[in-house]
């Protein structure tokens, strides 16, 4: 990712000449906004253990809790990795949930912050995270007689006709 992202950390510092929409020249300054990846990858990118957050500072065994959190701060981030890597063994370094990871992609993009650019991955996130892990045991220990039961009772669930309002309308 370092190699293929070079010229955007120089056209991010220097500018770079484009033609805009309005047929002009002008020098912008492009930057990453977004980093679109799965979670096991967003932890990578931010240099965090998978069962921790990639863009707070949340412990692992509070992940879902309605506590607020401290944001990761880049330059903190960075400087943590950097103390680790001279053997310095930072506290930090365990209490941020971090890994080692010698140079990181994003740390020479201008204008840059990697924990503000990664997006939400809905797959693990909301459908693994939030329906199949919370919703689907929430409502299986709900129904008296577990999985197997509540299976009987989406089972028992009409069928629909695909008519909403029946054949007088068509």
């Amino acid at each position: 990712m370092h190699q293929i992202l070079h010229s955007l950390a120089d056209a991010g510092l220097r500018g770079v000449e484009m033609t805009c929409a309005d047929g002009y020249i002008h020098r912008v300054f492009p930057i990453l906004a977004a980093y679109i990846a799965d979670h096991p990858e967003q932890c990578l990118v931010a240099c965090c253990m998978q069962n921790w957050c990639p863009k707070c500072l949340v412990g692992r065994d509070n992940c879902g809790s309605r506590s607020p959190s401290e944001n990761q701060e880049q330059t903190t981030t960075l400087e943590t990795l950097a103390m680790q890597e001279d053997g310095e063994y930072p506290p930090e370094f365990v209490a941020h949930g971090l890994h080692k990871v010698y140079a990181p992609f994003w740390s020479d993009l201008p204008h840059t912050d990697i924990f503000c650019c990664i997006s939400l991955d809905l797959l693990h996130q909301l459908h693994h995270g939030v329906f199949k892990d919370h919703l689907v045991q929430w409502c299986t220990a709900l129904v008296a007689g577990g999985a197997t039961e509540l299976d009987k009772h989406l089972q028992a669930i009409r069928k629909s006709t695909g008519c909403f309002f029946g054949s007088s309308y068509l």
